[in-house]
């Protein structure tokens, strides 16, 4: 039988994720952030860092968020002074996303609270259980992406495939005690 309740294994993926984001919120507080914000804007800060030119369609379909959602999160990042946008030299009728200093400022701070995040999250994990960790939530994602008829893989959710493939290194930390 399959056991329901605090045992049950949606339950503590669900409480994983909502003390990871309690945490992300209190620490990122004083750079005027949420967690949900902290991520698109690491997202934008990324993709600029590659030189790459960012609309807010990208934002829709790599986080998976309505249009107004992104419309919301687009404006108050810039409110805050985190971002500006100007039409696309190609087609006026897009607006490009430009990222200010002041992101790019407090995109490393969140990095680094990610990194310590992260180390907390395994701390008490050998090499080989964090591997398996991961090949575990892989599969489970992938299960519920087949029960759901449409073929998903981890690295359509939040991140893109290039970022899944990067090495820690390259989120902007790097762990000691990761393999």
């Amino acid at each position: 039988m399959v056991p329901v309740g605090r045992d049950d294994l949606g339950f503590k993926i669900k409480t994983i994720s909502k003390l990871l984001t309690q945490n992300m919120n209190n620490s990122i507080t004083s750079l005027e952030l949420t967690s949900s914000q902290a991520r698109v804007l690491g997202y934008l800060c990324y993709r600029t860092q590659r030189q790459e030119t960012v609309y807010p369609r990208d934002i829709e379909r790599h986080f998976r968020f309505t249009h107004p959602t992104v419309s919301g999160l687009l404006q108050r990042l810039e409110t805050k002074g985190y971002l500006s946008s100007e039409p696309s030299p190609r087609d006026r009728r897009c607006k490009r996303i430009l990222v200010t200093n002041r992101a790019l400022e407090a995109n490393q701070q969140v990095l680094n609270y990610l990194a310590a995040s992260e180390q907390r999250l395994v701390r008490d994990m050998s090499c080989m259980e964090i591997g398996q960790l991961h090949s575990f939530l892989d599969r489970m994602i992938q299960n519920l992406s087949d029960s759901n008829g449409s073929q998903q893989t981890a690295d359509q959710f939040p991140c893109s495939a290039d970022e899944t493939e990067r090495e820690p290194k390259d989120r902007g930390w790097q762990s000691p005690d990761f393999c």
